[in-house]
């Protein structure tokens, strides 16, 4: 494809030596070419670091930034200080892509006058593979339909993962992730839905998100998951600036967080022996509770609110 726009690809890499060599595989195979690749090397302990390195010296698109460990959002924030392209997408290390993704996301976002584009993606393992793709669809969603989709107002699932998109840089301006954090995403996407005027979006699976069972997002409940109230309090002061007319569902939305939270503990287990964890779960049941009856009006799947009914009793 005779691209004239250049798209900067940032991966934060963080001891991700049994997989980076597919991430980069996947976008050196891309269809659309005219790309730089910044790979962020965070203060990895394995052979991440080489790897990226031996991977710079065969392609000249590639760029290898090596850093001491401050977590993706660190290094995503010093992957865009080094961006040039006008055109800024994120990859991680442990996912991979179809080769068609940039060029189909460039061409929608061109046909249709759109700040940012946005792809379907799919939870996978090392099992599976086949992707079964659906009736191809394309969608132009003005700042309304982003802010209702971000606040999931028709109970559409959670869609705050930054990757899997292609933003235009003007769009992006000089934002920085929030660091230091997890669920930094979220506020991420506040940010983009909120300022986006025009975006475009289509239901091809193009984005495979490696489900990784030792990472941190599947271990036990520790105080560090309480980043995700920490995220959605932090936003209520723009909510309430920028978007009035959705601090209702911000409202609720941080009720569901909160819910969220109390689901994982006790799918994903806790230290029992912990007094903190205790009087963590504690004061999210009490929250969950006294929010029960708000949330079972909700659009939520009925299994969500069968088990909201099964974590207030129990």
């Amino acid at each position: 494809m005779n691209c004239t726009k250049l798209i900067s690809i940032i991966v934060p890499v963080y001891n991700a030596e049994k997989y980076v060599n597919r991430c980069i595989k996947s976008i050196l195979n891309q269809t659309y070419t005219n790309f730089e690749l910044i790979l962020v090397e965070d203060g990895s302990s394995d052979a991440s670091g080489l790897l990226c390195d031996d991977w710079a010296k065969q392609d000249i698109r590639i760029k290898v930034i090596h850093k001491e460990n401050g977590g993706a959002s660190s290094a995503r924030n010093c992957g865009l200080n080094m961006a040039v392209g006008e055109y800024i997408t994120f990859v991680d290390s442990d996912d991979w892509i179809e080769p068609y993704m940039y060029e189909c996301l460039y061409k929608i976002m061109k046909e249709n006058g759109a700040q940012m584009a946005s792809c379907e993606g799919r939870i996978v393992s090392s099992k599976d593979k086949k992707i079964l793709q659906p009736i191809p669809k394309i969608e132009v969603w003005g700042r309304k339909e982003l802010l209702d989709c971000f606040f999931r107002i028709n109970g559409e699932a959670t869609v705050y993962g930054i990757c899997g998109k292609l933003i235009s840089k003007d769009l992006l301006g000089d934002y920085r992730f929030i660091e230091g954090r997890m669920n930094e995403d979220i506020e991420a996407s506040f940010y983009l839905c909120s300022k986006c005027k025009k975006a475009v979006y289509t239901n091809i699976i193009f984005y495979n998100y490696f489900r990784n069972y030792d990472g941190v997002t599947n271990s036990r409940f520790s105080e560090k998951k309480l980043d995700l109230l920490y995220i959605w309090d932090s936003l209520k002061e723009r909510v309430l600036s920028l978007t009035p007319e959705y601090k209702e569902v911000y409202e609720m939305n941080c009720k569901r967080a909160r819910f969220t939270l109390l689901v994982q503990m006790h799918l994903n287990g806790y230290d029992k022996g912990n007094p903190v964890m205790q009087v963590i779960k504690q004061k999210l049941k009490k929250e969950v509770r006294k929010s029960c009856i708000d949330l079972l009006k909700w659009k939520m799947p009925i299994s969500r609110k069968v088990f909201l009914l099964l974590v207030c009793i129990l």
